[in-house]
């Protein structure tokens, strides 16, 4: 692969020294290639684009627009300010009994408790914490990550040797971290380079020890903190800070603030706050145990008079941060935000591990006075709750101390752990304590808090305004403001954690039938190729799109079959919450978009195009049971080569492209701008002619229909370059030859259309025209040869090309044996005659032969609507491995980022091992 590392190919510093040896003999002194070079750019892209660019400036001839050189700064978005609300555009999280975000606010729903007697599943457990068959319930009970021993190793292209001494806090990390990108609607591989810090908040690792006792002593890559947050940021190729949080059962918190100052401060402009825990150890396990800090009776019963100690659980949670106005600006899901924050230190406490509550005070009202919040307005707050007398007790007063300061009897501060569901994840447990708030501001009930039987009697609860949530609630009536929660979070360390969260607003338009938020509505601009950028375009407001594009793709056929079940269950469950037509359309569009423009595009993949939900439905489905027969899209060489194919007169029709010209503003700006050129010349209407608005037969006449061709042609590629499919070359049949010329860049619209309409005229006089260097490949279908300058385009060029009905075998063999991928013919289609055809017994692969498509067809009975056609046209371009920008597929349009599935990891178990490969 071309985004593939060099070193993990398997090169080696020697190897690196050969490429470079070899590179600079054959650059024959033009450039000198440094020793440095294969580690400053260490994969095929980056490396080539660094020659290119360089190259070209030895040469004289500048970089490339399309290679930046990686030396220029990169601008900060906005400036930033220490006060500045923080947004939270996206959560994802692995808990006991809880896989996902949506599974594990279920189960806080449905008061669950995923404590259990052992491991849930199968596993290599023997003689580690879990193990259903320990004797002593200390070592049994815990809450436990199913599927703790599985990875997707090939996703992030880490070998299975490596994966087996990665610990398995890394290895989910890796995972929950891509979820929760997916949850923002970004594309992940779309961060490359960006100002993305990683904050992540997690200990030292259990899993080490086991592999020291199977004789792997050098696995510090795999299990150190320093390395985890690294590794995060090198698969996802961030340039921010990476950094770990230790501050024991305080880290994910502290992760948090650590991560909102860094964007206040205007460090950064994306951040992944992060808490992992795993529970492994059976002598850590012992230790706890010794401290009598786990509970005898297997259960987290914080605040209740039965407390005596906490359950240890696994767990991973990430957050991506963005500052709040610069989130609102990009129409994301805003979750709710974080309104301030605060750490600190117990200082000379009673004994290191033992909880202060001074000090615990304080950290609470240097958050609230960050926030810029009172006590009394908060509403509800996610308490530590470790369940141990003297830390409930600590707790109980620091809280009433801070937040029953002004705070009426009758509007008690409401609290709250989720110890009591999944048990003390330690590193963890701010994440969970976060998310939890977060779910519960923007659902409106606070889950229970369970095993609350019988009051901590050391507290006084009478004299107190606090009260436990023993039981499921709706969250209480703010009077028009927005919730707001706290979160604490406190270390054995003696470290101490507090942060403000505020939800979101509430959209009174459900966007998909959940409380799920969605972001505000986007308007989506034309990006017309920039020769065209000044086109203006039409005030009036384009057709709805019926045709829509639904891309699935995966790096596995499993994966990709997968992702299909996934959707088809989704879809209909929220299509049933919807009770009317226009509100399945909607959903269907913001899906599509979200689909699009907020996934990674993997080699694997299917392009499903449907006009309503049960034709989807009936795909997905389709898909679901056959994904295994997908091929990969992706060309051996890299990028896939695209040709576009101009076809010639003979082939047109009256309203030909008239529906794209309804429903897609940038082929719509070409066409008007071809009809106001042509209008000051004929004092008549082309766009009349084409569509037969004044019920004549004119476009049968050669006087029009080659203006017509062309212009159809020309707006063809302006609307195929709207979504981001450019061409590597063209060639062009009989008029579509000036089609080609125009899309090469060797002269203009304008100059293209006068060329057009000046060879329906017997004069041998043509107009001057201005005639450049075409900027990629254009083969001429009179030669065979490129096109490389203007002296061969002459008038009698042009007059004979116009007469020609077929391209010449040599420019057919051209276009096909120079690494096309991708044939896209561009044009009408009124008969079987193509411009492509011979291209199907010229020059193919049989390994990866040529893919042809076709834009439109005449409208006859077993013929689509031209716009069904171009977005049909364009799956099959995706499917090819061709690069499409969605965002041109909703020109003109309003849309908006909704949850949808993410992508469906295919895991299989890797596990420390013996020598011999035993575990």
């Amino acid at each position: 692969s071309p985004t593939g590392g060099f070193f993990d190919l398997g090169m080696d510093s020697l190897m690196s020294v050969e490429l470079r040896n070899r590179l600079n003999r054959a650059l024959s002194g033009a450039y000198v290639v440094s020793n440095t070079a294969v580690f400053d750019y260490p994969n095929v892209n980056s490396l080539a684009d660094h020659l290119a660019g360089e190259l070209g400036e030895a040469l004289g001839t500048g970089t490339p627009e399309s290679l930046p050189r990686s030396s220029a700064p990169r601008p900060r978005q906005s400036p930033a300010t220490d006060d500045e609300a923080i947004a939270i555009v996206g959560m994802a999280c692995r808990f006991p009994g809880a896989p996902d975000l949506a599974s594990f606010w279920s189960l806080l729903e449905s008061g669950g408790d995923a404590i259990t007697d052992g491991r849930p599943d199968k596993g290599p457990w023997a003689g580690m914490a879990g193990d259903p068959n320990a004797d002593d319930i200390a070592y049994r009970r815990g809450g436990f990550i199913e599927g703790l021993d599985q990875f997707d190793d090939r996703f992030f292209r880490i070998a299975p040797i490596e994966a087996r001494a990665m610990d398995p806090k890394q290895r989910m990390l890796l995972e929950t971290t891509w979820q929760a990108l997916e949850d923002a609607g970004i594309d992940p591989e779309r961060l490359k380079g960006s100002r993305t810090g990683v904050y992540a908040g997690m200990g030292s690792s259990e899993y080490r020890d086991m592999l020291v006792a199977h004789g792997q002593a050098d696995a510090y890559f795999g299990t150190s903190g320093s390395m985890t947050a690294g590794r995060i940021a090198y698969v996802l190729g961030l340039e921010g800070p990476a950094m770990p949080v230790d501050m024991a059962c305080a880290s994910s918190v502290a992760a948090v603030h650590q991560a909102a100052a860094a964007l206040q401060r205007g460090e950064v402009d994306l951040a992944l706050a992060s808490g992992v825990n795993t529970v492994l150890s059976l002598p850590l396990m012992q230790f706890f145990k010794d401290l009598r800090l786990l509970s005898k009776a297997g259960w987290c019963n914080a605040f209740d008079a039965d407390a005596d100690g906490f359950v240890r659980s696994e767990g991973c949670g990430v957050l991506v941060l963005k500052r709040l106005r610069q989130a609102e600006a990009d129409g994301d899901r805003i979750w709710g935000q974080v309104r301030g924050s605060a750490i600190n230190q117990n200082g000379a406490s009673a004994d290191l591990p033992v909880p202060r509550g001074p000090t615990q005070e304080k950290v609470i009202e240097d958050a609230l006075a960050a926030a810029g919040v009172a006590p009394s307005d908060i509403d509800y707050l996610e308490a530590h709750g470790a369940g141990t007398e003297l830390g409930d007790s600590i707790e109980l007063r620091a809280i009433s101390a801070v937040y029953g300061r002004d705070r009426e009897a009758e509007r008690p501060l409401l609290l709250g752990s989720v110890k009591t569901n999944i048990g003390h994840s330690e590193w963890a447990s701010g994440m969970a304590s976060i998310i939890k708030a977060v779910l519960a501001m923007n659902s409106g009930i606070i889950p229970a808090h369970l095993h609350f039987r019988s009051p901590n009697p050391n507290f006084e609860w009478e004299h107190m305004p606090v009260r436990i949530t023993s039981e499921m609630i709706a969250w209480p009536d703010t009077k028009g403001r927005p919730p707001l929660a706290g979160v604490n979070a406190f270390g054995l360390s003696g470290s101490n954690a507090h942060v403000i969260l505020e939800g979101c607003a509430k959209d009174p338009a459900s966007v998909n039938g959940t409380w799920w938020p969605a972001g505000s509505p986007q308007p989506i601009e034309v990006a017309l190729p920039a020769a065209l950028s000044g086109l203006p375009l039409s005030d009036e407001e384009a057709e709805r799109r019926r045709a829509r594009l639904w891309p699935l793709s995966g790096k596995t056929p499993e994966a990709l079959r997968d992702m299909a079940m996934q959707y088809g269950a989704w879809l209909a469950e929220h299509s049933q919450m919807l009770e009317d037509e226009p509100a399945i359309e909607q959903l269907l569009a913001d899906t599509t978009w979200t689909a699009g423009t907020g996934r990674s595009h993997f080699p694997y993949r299917k392009g499903l195009v449907f006009q309503d939900v049960t034709e989807l439905q009936a795909k997905l489905k389709a898909l679901s049971e056959t994904a295994s027969n997908v091929q990969s899209g992706r060309s051996d060489h890299g990028t896939p080569g695209v040709a576009f194919l101009y076809s010639g007169q003979g082939d047109h029709w009256v309203g030909m492209g008239e529906v794209l010209y309804r429903t897609e503003p940038a082929f719509r700006a070409v066409l008007d701008q071809c009809d106001r050129l042509l209008r000051e010349e004929r004092n008549a209407s082309l766009l009349d002619v084409m569509f037969g608005r004044d019920g004549g037969d004119d476009l049968n006449e050669r006087v029009w229909a080659w203006p017509a061709i062309y212009a159809l042609e020309a707006a063809l590629t302006a609307l195929w370059e709207s979504i981001g499919v450019c061409p590597t070359m063209v060639l062009g049949q009989g008029i579509g030859e000036i089609a080609a010329a125009q899309a090469s860049g060797a002269f203009t619209l304008q100059d293209g259309l006068r060329l057009a309409a000046s060879l329906t005229e017997p004069s041998e006089d043509l107009p001057q025209i201005t005639v450049t260097v075409p900027n990629l490949t254009w083969v001429s279908s009179m030669t065979g040869q490129e096109v490389k300058s203007a002296e061969m385009l002459d008038n009698s060029y042009w007059r004979q090309l116009a007469s020609a009905e077929v391209p010449s075998q040599d420019s057919i063999d051209a276009v096909a044996g120079t690494g096309v991928d991708l044939a896209i013919e561009l044009g009408p289609r009124a008969n079987s005659d193509s411009i492509s055809v011979p291209m199907l017994s010229s020059g193919q692969r049989s390994d990866q032969p040529v893919v042809l498509v076709d834009v439109t067809q005449h409208p006859g009975p077993e013929a689509g609507n031209s716009a069904l056609v171009f977005v049909e046209a364009v799956a099959a371009a995706y499917e090819a491995g061709v690069a499409i920008s969605f965002a041109g597929l909703f020109a003109g349009e309003e849309r908006r980022r909704i949850a949808i599935p993410g992508y469906a990891f295919q895991r299989r178990s890797l596990w420390v091992q013996n020598h011999d490969g035993t575990r």
